[in-house]
């Protein structure tokens, strides 16, 4: 039998940084069922490995949680794996994570909620994106913490449930937003989205996240999918986007910026830097995705 088979009847399903400091190394002494990673590659094999051992022992598994175990970044909070920090400001970790999705992985191995236990990964603006992001990817709720985690919070099984209460939950944010937002629906806004009617800059700097240049074939392609008559106001936000796009202007040397947010559903722009972003819905969001995937990255001037 696989010896991957005792880790598929586990009501959590532990994975740790492998290369630990003296803190990570003792959450791994006291973990009876571990998993070590260094990083996306080995979690790529960890997850052949688990629905093998499903296969072969033609079990439904148990109800699970998947822990994934490691140091946050300073600054953002961001859950690092060995060499791989879990952001969903990246598309290749939403790409990894929406490859668990189409092929029902998680699921198929029982596990109903992913927990990133890791130091306030629940605190930061870009922690909060990425639990929400994974959320709507995984289609399941995903935990983070609200304070600093340390080796006398887990037991042999894994984490110690009295604590749970520093664990907060996707759902937890998601309300969080819609209550500053003061509604989950948008403001309506009374300009249809007009390219002209954006601000024209040009490109000076690099940006926080990736950057698209966009040609004048792909733009009206892009515009094609937008529905250009719904836009809403929602001040309460706190969506990062998946990337910027960069669309041609008038003029030769500026570029009127949209950016694409909520896995392809979403694109806002900004007529008033001074005022919140206005979200337009997409209609055809895996076609955006496939042209946003060809274009190339915009150069800085």
């Amino acid at each position: 039998m696989s010896k991957m088979s005792n880790f598929i009847r586990q009501a959590h399903i532990s994975v740790v940084t492998r290369h630990a400091d003296a803190e990570l190394a003792r959450i791994q002494s006291l973990l009876t069922h571990r998993l070590l990673v260094d990083g996306r590659a080995d979690l790529e094999v960890l997850f052949g490995g688990l629905v093998a051992a499903v296969d072969e022992a033609d079990i439904t598994p148990p109800p699970k949680t998947l822990d994934l175990i490691g140091h946050s970044v300073p600054g953002t909070s961001l859950l690092q794996l060995g060499e791989w920090i879990i952001d969903a400001a990246s598309p290749t970790v939403t790409a990894f994570f929406r490859e668990l999705a189409d092929f029902d992985i998680l699921p198929r191995l029982g596990i109903h909620a992913v927990r990133l236990l890791g130091c306030n990964t629940a605190c930061t603006e870009a922690g909060k994106h990425t639990l929400l992001a994974l959320s709507d990817i995984l289609g399941m709720e995903v935990w983070g913490t609200s304070n600093m985690t340390f080796a006398n919070h887990y037991t042999s099984n894994g984490f110690n449930p009295d604590w749970r209460f520093l664990l907060v939950s996707s759902t937890d944010l998601r309300e969080r937003e819609e209550a500053k937002a003061g509604s989950v629906r948008p403001d309506p806004y009374p300009r249809a989205l007009d390219l002209d009617g954006l601000p024209a800059l040009p490109i000076v700097s690099a940006s926080r996240w990736p950057r698209r240049l966009v040609d004048r074939d792909s733009a009206r392609e892009i515009l094609r999918l937008v529905r250009r008559d719904e836009g809403g106001v929602m001040p309460g936000l706190l969506a990062a986007p998946s990337c910027e796009l960069a669309l041609p202007s008038a003029r030769p040397d500026a570029y009127h910026f949209a950016q694409v947010l909520l896995d392809e559903n979403f694109v806002r722009v900004y007529p008033d830097p001074q005022q919140p972003g206005v979200l337009y819905p997409v209609s055809e969001p895996k076609a955006l995705r496939s042209i946003v995937d060809t274009l190339p990255p915009a150069p800085i001037a």
